[in-house]
């Protein structure tokens, strides 16, 4: 075992020899900013280390640990300040929560002479209830030979009977609606009496530290030995600690949260269930279940009554996961009724288009670039990154999240700057970013100074933004890969339902990365089509929103099963036009 000690943060411990820095950063709970997965492809891991006494800076994720050393960290290199979206465009849904509690006094307790205690309350309650589990038996025969006991309260998950508890607790009933995303992590808190949302708590996906796309993700899950049961925890401790959070918020006991329903991309469904996700991981791209999961909080370890109801909303298909069906459960009567096109944007794009008689949907594989992963300056949404850029007057304006130095650009930004760039004439229709030269040959006298932001890095042209900050020529090609995917994507689902622009009410905007990017950019920039007279807005979390329908509303639970079998699953891997399309979408 070797010695290694944080300097800058007085704290030390021992791992094992051949561990790699990152490894032992993640051991000490100061996780890395490891957006390839560490496959050492990003590059944005690079800490200072000092071993025999010599100090030097690594790549932390390919540094393996062969003696004693120190890391010098900085707050910066682990602390996360994400801005994660939350806001839901909820709309009013019949109110009936799955689980529910029944308060029965003392007096209608008592059985009649030879009748069974349990029959009896059966009988009281409606003859509803399952039979209860023997554990409940044995709870029940206890709990009757009290003599100061004023009545039981029976909490059900629909007829099946979750506890038995001692005297009047039917003030005290909770549930949860958690967004499972790849990158954040969206947690929202009811009374599920009342239906009043009592807070909503967020965090980055622990997982971000295994890498930032599914894909990576998968790999790890099949090639590394404890590689799933890694990420399953990883995801586990995050939905544990947003409970923590709450429960110390709101000071309520854990075994209050009886219920939680979440929804999750396909291959979240699988690392946070502990399934296998190799069938995911290759052609044909099969889910070892689409049907909606429901498993006991015990079985997973998640902090809320161990007999509690964890339900993981079904799947489309493949990898359109039930972030998507969540989705669909939160638009309204009025927006099921005329055709939208749904496109929810990140690293894996999902796309609905269609009406409450028939949807199509797909998913495309847009790469990390929009959320900064193949960026060479590229960062998530955090402290520190520029989410805003504007060309004007031969300058250049930028808004940085958390109002401080810029450390990098985030997608919004990403977006914001290539669509100015190619506004004013810096990067050409296919993609070419142009020399100081070339640009001063037709460029506006207005724009001039801008010229003065373009050069040459290792050989490459760059655009500064700051002084240390740019956007490259390889920069631009990611961005144009990642948006002909998500183009592409619409295009074809218009073309397979066989329809036309002009049937289109509207686009709708989902997600985080949706809510967040100019939406006049997206589409100069052709990551989204642009039809004359077709709208576009943003609908914010609506997974998340949906499956707060679904945690609360009866009516949500049935339309599931109602509105799937109305949803055309759609393969672009295998669709005949989707290369040559693609292709043709990648010029701006």
């Amino acid at each position: 075992m070797k010695k290694i000690i944080f300097v800058n943060q007085n704290k030390e411990l021992f791992v094992a020899e051949q561990e790699t820095v990152a490894q032992a950063c993640a051991k000490a709970g100061f996780s890395l900013n490891m957006v390839c997965g560490g496959k050492g492809t990003c590059q944005k891991c690079k800490v200072t280390i000092e071993e025999n006494g010599s100090t030097r800076e690594v790549l932390a994720c390919q540094e393996k640990i062969k003696t004693d050393l120190k890391i010098y960290l900085k707050d910066s290199d682990f602390t996360h300040n994400a801005s994660i979206l939350t806001a839901t465009n909820s709309h009013q849904i019949p109110f009936s929560p799955a689980v529910k509690k029944i308060f029965l006094p003392a007096e209608q307790l008592l059985a009649p002479a030879y009748r069974g205690s349990w029959e009896h309350i059966q009988q009281v309650m409606g003859n509803k209830l399952h039979a209860p589990s023997l554990a409940l038996l044995q709870k029940l025969a206890a709990l009757s030979q009290k003599k100061e006991l004023t009545g039981l309260t029976f909490v059900c998950w629909n007829n099946v009977l979750l506890d038995i508890e001692e005297n009047d607790t039917t003030k005290r009933c909770f549930g949860l609606a958690i967004d499972l995303g790849t990158t954040s992590v969206v947690a929202y808190l009811y009374d599920l009496n009342t239906g009043q949302k009592l807070g909503t708590y967020s965090s980055l996906n622990s997982q971000i530290s295994e890498g930032a796309d599914v894909i990576t993700r998968i790999n790890t899950a099949i090639n590394q030995p404890d590689g799933l049961a890694r990420l399953q925890q990883k995801a586990i401790a995050t939905i544990n600690n947003l409970i923590e959070q709450a429960s110390a918020t709101l000071a309520l006991d854990f075994s209050e949260i009886y219920t939680i329903a979440i929804c999750g991309n396909s291959a979240m469904q699988h690392l946070f269930l502990g399934l296998n996700p190799g069938s995911l991981g290759r052609s044909p791209f099969t889910n070892i279940t689409s049907d909606a999961v429901t498993a006991r909080a015990k079985e997973l370890d998640i902090r809320m009554h161990p007999n509690g109801i964890v339900h993981f909303l079904p799947l489309i298909g493949g990898f359109v996961g039930a972030d998507t069906t969540a989705v669909l459960l939160a638009l309204t009567e009025d927006e099921l009724k005329e055709t939208r096109l749904i496109v929810d944007l990140g690293t894996n794009g999902e796309i609905l288009l269609g009406n409450e008689h028939r949807f199509y949907a797909t998913s495309t594989a847009a790469g990390p670039a929009l959320e900064g992963a193949t960026i060479e300056f590229g960062m998530r949404g955090t402290n520190g990154a520029i989410e805003r850029v504007k060309l004007s007057g031969g300058k250049v304006e930028i808004q940085v999240i958390g109002s401080e130095k810029a450390r990098g650009i985030c997608g919004s930004g990403i977006v914001d700057a290539i669509a100015e760039m190619l506004k004013i004439g810096i990067i050409t229709k296919d993609g070419r970013l142009l020399t100081a030269v070339e640009f001063l040959k037709n460029c506006s006298a207005e724009h001039k100074g801008l010229a003065a932001n373009l050069a040459k890095v290792k050989n490459i042209n760059v655009f500064y933004l700051t002084e240390d900050i740019y956007i490259s020529q390889k920069d631009i090609r990611s961005v144009q890969l990642a948006k002909s995917a998500i183009c592409t994507g619409c295009l074809l689902l218009l073309q397979e339902c066989g329809g036309e622009a002009a049937q289109l009410k509207e686009i709708l905007i989902s997600g985080a990365f949706g809510n967040y990017i100019d939406v006049n950019n997206a589409q100069a920039i052709g990551l989204i089509p642009k039809w004359e007279n077709v709208p576009i807005r943003s609908i914010g979390n609506a997974a998340g929103a949906g499956t707060i329908n679904f945690l609360l509303s009866a009516q949500a639970r049935e339309y599931t099963s109602k509105i799937l079998p109305k949803v055309v699953h759609v393969n672009l891997a295998e669709h005949p036009d989707f290369q040559k399309a693609y292709f043709a979408n990648i010029i701006f």
